[in-house]
């Protein structure tokens, strides 16, 4: 006989299911996953590292360059093991990364200096395939869009969150070398919890893979094919992420300096108040892509998105130091950078995949285009130093927005092209077998 107790807990399952059927569990589970995971990443930022450098570059750059190999180190990997992971082992490979890059924290504080930046290496390492993992349960369903630009949304707002809390910590006078581990520890409790929330999220069901096609693990053969049959498109969206990614990087690690040459002093609720503003903004417009429900337009109105991104940037580097309150101008620069930057995340991919019903996944394209992005920013870390000897970081910031801000509206307007010919003969030659058929 079935006790009472196992009807009450059947009961209470049943419940926590359909609670965790409706799409606001996955945006919270998903928004507050990747904003604890910045917890163990960006505080050391918040450090200035004055005076302080490794044979003539900057301390501080020497660091972020550190991280940032073994975050770029991590995307390459991940085009493998992100794209070929199951579903039931997503949730264990986010709690071991986070294990092994708060580990690195410890070291690094422990670690004198040079050598602790192979900590940071360590640190970045697992970091690099979280993102991945938790966009694994949020593809190709009906309101991905809106999942995935939570999911997308919580970076923009963590980064300045985690700065903010590092910068509370040094103003504890915690030491720079051990600021990043105490961080990580705050944020581990919060990301426990929801790592369990997105243990609960449902899978695809029938409707959601007739619309938007099944996603399954890939082998090395479904990763080739996809490439050939599509790699024009994909560079050309490599390389509008890669823009995004160079000046998203300098706009994030090194704020503090930013802030510094529009004239104000370290306030660390700056970096929280400017990414709430740009949170809210690029949730909505990316968020509201779930609407759309026929593919092929929102494809283009996403490549529409991305092109008016670069277009922002080019307005803010020709006009905005002149004519902008300075939050405001950071605020529009976020605007600019993390609208192509996260619409590329958030529907490029899904959509493209759905239209060509190819067997893939979002997370082999996205670790694709990222670890392109990550590659870059780190080269431009460690060479301009040497090729811009006269320039400050911020001035250069500035300066890349314009160069880049025009390259980008470009390059949307040809990768837009190529897929609207591409599509465009795809259908002819559906339209060409049925009649073939037909006539048969």
């Amino acid at each position: 006989m079935i006790s009472s107790l196992d009807l009450r807990n059947q009961g209470e399952k049943s419940l926590l299911q359909k609670i965790a059927m409706h799409p606001i569990w996955s945006m919270v589970a998903a928004f507050g996953c990747y904003f604890c995971v910045y917890g163990f990443r960006k505080p050391f930022t918040a450090g200035l590292y004055v005076d302080q450098s490794w044979h003539g570059i900057p301390w501080k750059s020497v660091l972020i360059s550190s991280q940032i190999a073994g975050y770029m180190l991590s995307k390459w990997c991940g085009i493998f093991v992100v794209s070929g992971i199951t579903w039931e082992k997503r949730a264990r490979a986010i709690l071991l990364s986070i294990l092994v890059a708060e580990i690195a924290l410890l070291g690094f504080g422990i670690c004198p200096k040079p050598w602790n930046v192979l900590f940071l290496v360590m640190n970045g390492l697992p970091l690099g395939m979280i993102f991945g993992y938790i966009q694994g349960f949020l593809e190709g369903k009906k309101n991905t869009e809106l999942y995935i630009a939570a999911l997308g949304s919580s970076f923009i707002l963590a980064d300045g969150v985690s700065k903010s809390t590092g910068s509370w910590l040094l103003s504890l006078q915690i030491p720079e070398t051990w600021m990043p581990f105490i961080a990580g520890l705050l944020f581990m409790g919060p990301l426990v919890f929801f790592v369990w929330m997105l243990t609960q999220i449902p899978r695809p069901n029938v409707a959601d893979i007739a619309n938007r096609s099944e996603r399954i693990p890939m082998t090395q053969a479904d990763r080739i094919h996809v490439f050939k049959m599509l790699w024009p498109g994909i560079i050309g969206v490599s390389i509008l992420y890669l823009g995004a990614s160079l000046l998203r990087g300098i706009r994030s690690d090194f704020a503090p300096e930013i802030w510094k040459y529009l004239g104000y002093s370290s306030v660390p609720s700056l970096y929280s108040q400017t990414e709430i503003w740009v949170t809210v903004g690029i949730l909505l417009i990316n968020g509201s892509l779930v609407l759309i429900k026929k593919n092929k337009t929102a494809f283009f109105l996403s490549l529409g998105c991305i092109a008016t991104g670069y277009l922002l940037l080019i307005i803010s580097g020709l006009w905005g130091l002149n004519y902008l309150p300075k939050f405001w101008l950071i605020v529009l620069t976020g605007f600019g950078i993390y609208l192509p930057y996260l619409t590329i995340t958030t529907s490029v991919f899904e959509r493209m995949i759905s239209i060509t019903r190819i067997k893939a996944n979002v997370g082999f394209l996205m670790y694709i285009v990222d670890s392109i992005g990550y590659l870059g920013y780190n080269l431009l870390l460690l060479s301009a130093g040497f090729l811009f000897p006269e320039w400050v970081i911020p001035k250069l910031f500035f300066f890349w927005i314009k160069i880049i801000g025009i390259a980008g509206v470009i390059i949307s307007f040809l990768t837009a092209m190529y897929f609207f010919r591409k599509f465009l003969i795809k259908k002819t030659a559906l339209l060409s077998l049925k009649l073939d058929n037909a006539a048969s």
